[in-house]
């Protein structure tokens, strides 16, 4: 109704692991509510009858004084006792006679009150264009401009009685918000989405370089706007995460490689189920074929043996030979191979637990 107007290092385990129609929610409703309308005598040929006959084929336990009453019967104890004081709601029409007549303004004042005391609903309807009470401004009437034409108007009382609003469906939540983020270091949401969709390419592809196309696509299905795409990639840069290539144009999301770094935080956060193991897993073939065989071992060879992912192979050789735990010689054909040589006794230590 409308009024008239109104980076660690790796950790060595020890191991000895459409749209539907309209929604209408429901705040209070009875089987049958029973509705009181209050009027004016003289509107009831032109409006109220006709009005509670329409009520009540809808439903609502309309009273009205025309059938509620006979002759000797009490005007107090019918209205007052029967019509308003049972009621769970109060209808008051409004027109330019009913606002001058003090028994409307009677049963309107004790609906006021029941309105603030009790809850009740009291939902004024108003013909004629009419000024409306001043107890009755800071309450949304309805207007009938049509007396004989008000099907959408009637709905809407219809609806406030049964105290229920019309509001639409509620759509799916965009899919960003579905993600458990990955937390990343101490990284802003955009940027652990960002460096976390680069680690998963990485790992697909086999190797760290990124081209930019998959991954703005990827992005972009995760809600992440163009804008907030180049902060990451220059927060993630800063932070020696990514190592970009910038190429001559506007700013755009540019060929870049993920640093050692970037992806131990990604594998560390949670990227890398069992991390930890795996780390150990490789360490401990290294120094079974290196350190007590005598042999070498390649990238390729531990993929095989351990059934790993080569990015993270190739991530846990760097991690180790930064570390100073194992030395490798590199080749590059088709790919990236890592020959192991040597095995430093600490990392053999470590698996001990000795060191």
């Amino acid at each position: 109704m409308v009024p008239a107007a109104s980076a660690a290092d790796p950790t060595l385990e020890r191991t000895n692991a459409p749209l539907q129609r309209p929604l209408r929610l429901t705040y209070r409703m009875t089987e049958h509510p029973k509705v009181f309308i209050s009027h004016a005598s003289e509107d009831k040929e032109r409006f109220v009858t006709k009005f509670y006959e329409r009520l009540r084929v809808k439903g609502i336990d309309a009273w009205l004084d025309k059938f509620e009453m006979l002759p000797g019967d009490s005007l107090v104890d019918k209205i007052f006792n029967e019509g308003l004081k049972p009621a769970d709601a109060m209808v008051v029409v409004l027109s330019n006679t009913s606002i001058t007549k003090p028994w409307v303004q009677k049963e309107l004042s004790l609906a006021l009150v029941r309105n603030i005391v009790d809850k009740k609903r009291l939902i004024p309807m108003r013909l004629d264009a009419c000024e409306v009470p001043e107890c009755l401004r800071d309450t949304l009437w309805q207007d009938i401009p049509d007396l004989q034409n008000y099907d959408e108007q009637l709905e809407r009382i219809v609806a406030a009685i049964h105290g229920q609003y019309d509001k639409p469906p509620l759509g799916s939540r965009p899919a960003y918000t579905h993600l458990e983020v990955l937390q990343i270091d101490d990284l802003a949401r955009n940027d652990s989405l960002f460096l976390a969709a680069a680690c998963k390419i990485a790992m697909e592809q086999g190797h760290p370089g990124i081209d930019p196309d998959p991954l703005v696509e990827a992005l972009k299905k995760l809600g992440i706007s163009d804008q907030d795409m180049l902060d990451a990639q220059e927060v993630l840069a800063n932070r020696y995460y990514i190592k970009t290539h910038p190429t001559i144009g506007r700013p755009h999301v540019y060929h870049f490689d993920i640093t050692t770094s970037g992806f131990e935080s990604f594998a560390q956060s949670g990227g890398i189920p069992a991390y930890g193991k795996k780390i150990t897993d490789v360490a401990r073939l290294l120094v079974e074929i290196v350190a007590l065989s005598g042999g070498m071992a390649s990238n390729t060879s531990v993929e095989a043996e351990l059934e790993l992912p080569p990015m993270l192979v190739e991530h846990i050789f760097k991690r180790l030979r930064d570390s100073g735990l194992i030395k490798y010689d590199t080749e590059i054909g088709g790919r990236l191979f890592m020959t192991v040589y040597r095995v430093s006794p600490e990392l053999r230590r470590r698996l001990e637990g000795n060191g």
